[in-house]
């Protein structure tokens, strides 16, 4: 009951996160380009009826995450034109396992509003799953460097990592990490069973 609770609460902070970035982002082009502004409200609108429906679940396959994913990835795209690529690398056996919701869509969320939002020409995301021994990989690459935290609360990673823990227990883990000089790497891994 007590890790219900604690699930319950910790998916209960998660609306509130994704919902005023997209409304922000549909302000800013309200005046300037109202035909993007009514695709991403329609974009906006599928990511609400899925972080709704995600509420009574503790687990969501792969496959259902990467739509809403990909939902979340066109709605960046209206806005940043250009300045935003994206891929995927799914190991089509990796499909129908579960995770908790919203934990790759939070993982994007944070590389475009902290790696690619600052960089003035862009950049691009691959989101990779793979199964390796028994475990699922899920990572999130993205153009940019971490930083020393200036701004931001931090809430989205922390709530994917405490997730992640009440659900896996110590078989899971997460890293956040400069995959290199010019990528971030964002990845955990949980158990197949």
């Amino acid at each position: 009951a007590v890790k219900d609770a604690e699930l319950i609460a910790l998916k209960s902070q998660i609306n509130p996160h994704f919902i005023f970035n997209s409304l922000n982002n549909i302000r800013a082009l309200v005046v300037e380009d109202p035909e993007k502004s009514r695709e991403m409200i329609t974009h906006v609108s599928d990511l609400l009826r899925y972080s709704i429906q995600f509420n009574s679940k503790a687990k969501v396959s792969i496959e259902a995450e990467l739509e809403i994913v990909k939902n979340y990835l066109n709605l960046e795209s209206i806005q940043f034109e250009d300045r935003l690529t994206y891929s995927f690398d799914v190991h089509k056996d990796t499909l129908e396992h579960k995770i908790p919701p919203m934990a790759i869509q939070i993982l994007v969320e944070n590389a475009i509003k902290h790696g690619i939002s600052n960089l003035p020409k862009g950049g691009m995301i691959r989101i990779n799953t793979t199964l390796v021994d028994d475990s699922l990989v899920v990572e999130v690459v993205n153009s940019g460097q971490l930083q020393t935290r200036t701004s931001g609360t931090g809430i989205g990673i922390k709530n994917v990592t405490e997730r992640l823990s009440l659900l896996f227990g110590q078989l899971s883990s997460f890293s956040l990490e400069n995959a290199n000089d010019n990528t971030v790497s964002a990845k955990f891994i949980v158990p197949l069973n």
